[in-house]
């Protein structure tokens, strides 16, 4: 899948989620920038969503340009789809994603310089999966321990605080049933 299709796919799929809980949502088709869906909720509350999607989590987001703002949310999906070196796509279940207030974005994020000195702010995919389910698979004491140093954390990761942060589809619709 090329870059632009795993955009797309990621927001249409959000978009359906959102649609199949019942929520006023309105996908916006590039037309808003760092607005990829909104969401009318029934207190004349308006939510945002910048969805940033990848075929697996094996990767990073990097260059995260998120506006912060109370309502305004950033959606990480994984596809949970590969690419075979034919071009094949292959799906290994159904796609997940993380939900995580953009204002909430620097207790996961981080700023990073690369050794040819270009800069970014952003994280790796694979800290979403073990930030809210403390859950080892594929991450390594490495990537731990610099998520710890890059982010000043000293005595342990909080992981009530970022179960709180970062919300499964399911949580955000416990979060915000009431308002649809």
């Amino acid at each position: 899948m090329a870059k632009e299709q795993t955009g797309i796919s990621g927001e249409f799929w959000f978009f359906s989620q959102l649609q199949r809980l019942g929520y006023e949502a309105y996908i916006t088709l590039g037309n808003t920038k760092g607005i990829d869906i909104s969401v009318k909720l029934n207190n004349n509350i308006i939510l945002t969503f910048e969805v940033k999607s990848k075929q697996n989590f094996s990767g990073s987001f990097w260059n995260l340009n998120i506006t912060k703002s109370k309502n305004h949310f950033a959606v990480f999906i994984d596809l949970k789809s590969s690419k075979s070196v034919l071009g094949k796509t292959t799906f290994h279940g159904e796609p997940v994603c993380y939900i995580v207030n953009s204002t909430d974005l620097d207790d996961i994020a981080f700023n990073w310089v690369s050794s040819t000195n270009a800069k970014g702010y952003g994280f790796e995919a694979k800290l979403l999966w073990y930030l809210k389910f403390q859950d080892n698979k594929s991450i390594t004491a490495k990537n731990k321990t610099d998520f710890c140093n890059r982010h000043k954390i000293t005595g342990g990761i909080n992981f009530t605080h970022y179960d709180k942060i970062i919300l499964t589809l399911a949580e955000f619709e416990d979060q915000n049933h009431k308002w649809k």
